[in-house]
């Protein structure tokens, strides 16, 4: 007998579409999630909280006070919750960096653990939510097992990989965003799969918001890329269609390459123009100062007044001058120096010859004194005692001959000597002269090289005024041309051929993609049967959900995007329809998963808060019943290929407050209703430090 409430039963959409499922488990879904503030030495449990495929509803209950209302329902850690579920399925954060500090202060032994599917596969896992730095997982365990059996941590880098939520995309028909070419990663599968809150179910591509600080790999172009990624998984593409979304991608980027280069070719003649002005006033300032209207003149102008271009003339011109001026005065200085130059190698010659005088003279006493020393030796062997004279063989000092012969010799020596001292004296006389001489020759010397010195470093201070007024007058030339140039080509923009190249290709790469999108939509329409399929799931979802026949729902691939609308008549529009479109296209999208081989799902799906981005109680109560039918058709949640868990802080239809669906009642009004067991910014000192950060 079927026990289940009419009103659940009448939305059996399974049941309507006629058609059986392909898929009888999800390929991701959680069986149990723990929080733990502490693992050793003894696990201390905050929450343990079962969940089952199908509904499960975490529900953070509103007292009947209105004045509490507020503070019961959206302070209890629903958010947390689904940040916390995020975390153990790979995401890389669990809060806000200030939410997660409090939390570390709050619980620095805590962990989040889960018990969790994976094709198939059981893993128990645990991840710090503390001070711990090693999250653990283990094959074919339960939590408490794992606890114990602590041997395989694994880090931020795997933990996807060690799960195998990575290899939930390999089969995927393309591995890249073909915009981008960026990898499609489990971190977007997981982000579609489980909003932000904060994005408040705005639109369908959007669904990381920058304020909930998750870390997600993001997306370049964030409009058109998550709608690819969507039929990516979905299996909405066709080898051909990848293939002229390549192509389509190639020629839109070269397109933009193109209109950025035109947009510089039409904006460098102004920019160009105002950078020679400027550096042609700046020139013409310097040389001509007394000039008043240099900054206001025109380059050109018709009438029979100064302009830029007449100033230019009478400035180069005057350059000129000064460089003529500057060269006649260096070559005179160059004279000068040439003229120091000989007065100075004159001195060296005259130093010269002084040097070899000085040398003659010195030889002349050398000599003197040679002979003086010969005849100092001839008297030492004459007297000598033991020597005899071979003629009368007496000893040569008795001999009388040569004491006759001695004493003529020391008559001469001492007329020799008497000349030697007139020829010192006189060689003394011609040496201090020479000196002097030699030393009137080193301070003139001296003295010239000082003053051809003085007069190199004139010459060179003039060559390099000379080299200064060279290069003014080259870049006054070049800056009055390139103005003249650029001033043309911004006057007459159709006769520069660069432009105009680049604005006919641009025109052909439009063309080629106009045409590359005319070849998408076609292969669009070979979707037919899956887009049936996926459309025929959202308009029987919105009829039941809206339970009236005149309000339907409708998939669109057109222009290679992904668009769910509720239409009743007209499009319909406004932030209550727009939230209902996005939560039913996430419900039919998972339904199709069960249906489609094709399609990469993981079967699991998290809404936090849905209600509370502006949808109806009675819209929103039917919505709920409408996700309990789909887990009602399978009977038990054992056999249901989806995994739905929703936070909300509306009471769930009343005939849902059961174990089977209610998951978890939360209440801010006291701590132990908190998901914490705390209240976290309660349990840290709250200096001003840490607020600043």
């Amino acid at each position: 007998m079927d026990l289940r409430p009419n009103s659940v039963k009448e939305m059996d959409i399974y049941s309507q579409l006629n058609t059986q499922p392909v898929r009888t488990e999800p390929d991701v879904w959680v069986r149990r999630l723990l929080i733990l503030e502490q693992i050793n030495p003894k696990p201390v449990i905050i929450r343990d909280i079962p969940l089952v495929r199908g509904l499960n509803i975490i529900w953070a209950q509103e007292s009947e006070d209105d004045s509490t209302a507020k503070i019961a329902g959206h302070s209890a850690g629903k958010t947390t919750f689904c940040r916390l579920l995020r975390y153990t399925l790979g995401e890389k954060t669990y809060g806000t960096k200030t939410n997660m500090e409090l939390i570390r202060q709050s619980l620095p032994g805590g962990y989040v653990a889960a018990e969790l599917f994976v094709r198939q596969q059981l893993w128990a896992v645990i991840r710090p939510i503390g001070n711990g730095r090693n999250s653990y997982v283990k094959q074919d365990a339960t939590i408490e097992e794992l606890i114990i059996d602590r041997k395989h941590p694994v880090y931020l880098e795997n933990y996807a990989r060690e799960l195998g939520l990575d290899a939930l995309l390999d089969n995927l028909q393309a591995n890249t965003i073909v915009s981008t070419g960026k990898p499609i990663e489990w971190g977007h599968l997981l982000a579609w799969c489980t909003r932000d809150q904060e994005a408040r179910f705005q639109n369908n591509h959007e669904w990381r918001s920058h304020k909930s600080e998750s870390d997600w790999p993001n997306f370049r172009f964030p409009s058109t890329d998550p709608l690819f990624v969507m039929r990516c998984l979905l299996g909405l593409l066709l080898p051909d269609e990848l293939k002229s979304e390549e192509d389509l991608a190639t020629q839109v980027e070269h397109h933009t390459k193109l209109t950025n280069r035109l947009d510089e070719l039409k904006r460098e003649p102004q920019i160009q123009m105002t950078h020679y002005e400027k550096m042609l006033r700046g020139l013409l300032r310097s040389t001509l100062p007394n000039e008043p209207d240099i900054e206001i003149l025109p380059f050109y102008w018709d009438k029979l007044m100064p302009d830029l271009h007449r100033l230019s003339i009478v400035a180069k011109q005057q350059i000129e001058n000064d460089i003529a001026a500057l060269v006649a005065e260096s070559d005179k200085l160059q004279n000068q120096i040439d003229e120091v130059g000989a007065q100075i190698n004159e001195c060296n010659s005259r130093l010269k010859r002084s040097a070899d005088l000085f040398k003659f003279d010195d030889s002349a006493v050398r000599e003197t004194d040679t002979m003086a020393q010969r005849q100092k030796e001839f008297d030492r062997y004459h007297e000598s005692s033991h020597l005899r004279c071979y003629l009368g063989g007496v000893l040569y000092q008795d001999c009388d001959y040569v004491k006759a012969r001695q004493e003529n010799l020391r008559v001469a020596q001492l007329k020799d000597i008497e000349l030697k001292k007139q020829a010192e004296a006189r060689r003394d006389e011609t040496q201090r002269g020479i000196l002097i001489e030699r030393n009137e020759l080193n301070r003139e010397i001296a003295r010239l090289n000082q003053e051809r010195e003085i007069l190199r470093a004139k010459r060179k201070e003039i060559s390099a005024n000379a080299d200064n007024k060279r290069d003014k007058l080259r870049a006054l030339r070049n800056a009055g041309s390139e103005l003249e140039v650029w001033s043309a080509r911004h006057t007459k923009p159709g006769e520069v051929k660069e432009i105009d190249d680049c604005q006919l290709e641009i025109e052909e790469t439009a063309k080629r993609i106009d045409a590359a999108k005319s070849k998408l939509n076609l292969l669009l329409r070979q979707h037919a049967d899956a887009r049936s399929k996926l459309s025929r799931i959202f308009s029987r979802s919105v009829k039941e959900v809206l339970k009236e026949d005149e309000y339907d729902g409708s998939v669109s691939l057109n222009n290679r995007g992904l668009t769910f609308s509720i239409v009743h008549g007209p499009l319909m529009s406004g932030e209550a329809v727009d939230t209902l479109s996005i939560l039913l296209a996430d419900i039919s999208c998972l339904v199709y998963n069960s249906f489609s081989k094709s399609s990469h799902l993981p079967g699991f799906l998290l809404h936090d808060s849905p209600r509370e981005a502006d949808l109806g109680l009675s819209c929103y109560h039917s919505f709920i019943r409408f996700v309990a039918s789909l887990a009602e058709h399978f009977g038990t949640g054992d056999n249901c290929p989806f995994q739905y868990i929703v936070t909300t802080t509306t009471p769930p239809p009343k005939e849902l407050h059961t174990l089977k669906y209610l998951k978890l009642r939360l209440n801010a009004l006291k701590p132990e209703g908190l998901l914490l067991g705390r209240r976290i910014g309660l349990t840290v000192e709250k200096t001003p430090e840490f607020f600043a950060e």
